[in-house]
């Protein structure tokens, strides 16, 4: 685990100079491209530098050496809190094109009681973008062991889990395949993928139902498993800017 980070402390970016607009109508992409994360750090600093809490933020590193970027709150009204030692951690998993700063209006309440621990999901926000498999069932159980793996190397016993829209997806497939380190399990808007309708049998002379397997995935996510696809399912609300800010608020995550 490296060292913890100080995110309302200045930060000092590694990106590349802009070119001017006078040189190419194109200026303004480099400003924006999905790949600067420099960009990113220093915006999430801006957007964390609100909370009134302790926050602890760093990479949590797998045993896979991939890298979860984290961020632990405590109650800041007394350094060592006794009435959150006993108290079971609050671990939020956040949705589909987000990270931690997704939490931002709620961080300060909910860890007035108890710790409070958000992450970026691999492939997302500051976390490491490893390769997914093409099969989806694949790439799910990637993510829950991931999830898993996480979880021990932060040293965390059992937790109320807390999944926003993907990540109540993700947050009910971990629960289910390890039910007990999950004290509780909170779902926001989550997302479901429903079991293909029962279908008629014909081998043999009987007749009967049986219940599909879940459908392939779909070309849509397909290409978000598969690391060798250029496309990315956030391309088109990335390349609508600057209209992507408005699509956003009208596009549910």
């Amino acid at each position: 685990m490296e060292p913890a980070t100080t995110l309302t402390a200045p930060i000092h970016t590694d990106c590349e100079t802009e070119p001017s607009s006078a040189t190419s109508v194109w200026s303004w992409w480099p400003s924006w491209r999905p790949t600067s994360m420099s960009l990113l750090k220093t915006t999430e600093s801006k957007i964390l530098a609100c909370i009134q809490n302790d926050l602890w933020a760093r990479f949590v590193t797998l045993p896979n050496q991939d890298r979860i970027w984290t961020l632990t709150l405590t109650n800041k009204a007394v350094r060592k809190p006794v009435e959150q030692v006993h108290k079971t951690p609050l671990v939020m998993v956040h949705g589909f094109g987000g990270g931690v700063g997704l939490w931002i209006r709620n961080m300060d309440m909910l860890s007035r009681s108890r710790p409070v621990y958000a992450f970026d999901l691999l492939g997302f926000g500051r976390s490491s973008r490893p390769p997914f498999p093409s099969d989806a069932a694949k790439a799910e159980e990637q993510f829950v062991d991931s999830i898993e793996q996480w979880r021990q190397s932060v040293g965390l016993e059992n937790m109320i889990l807390l999944g926003h829209s993907l990540g109540g997806y993700l947050a009910t497939s971990y629960a289910i395949q390890y039910p007990s380190r999950v004290s509780h399990l909170i779902l926001v808007d989550p997302w479901g993928f429903p079991e293909r309708p029962e279908t008629q049998t014909q081998e043999g002379q009987g007749q009967g139902t049986e219940v599909g397997k879940r459908p392939p995935p779909s070309t849509l996510g397909k290409s978000y498993c598969s690391s060798g696809f250029p496309f990315q399912p956030t391309g088109c609300h990335q390349s609508s800017r600057p209209m992507g800010s408005g699509l956003g608020e009208q596009v549910p995550s």
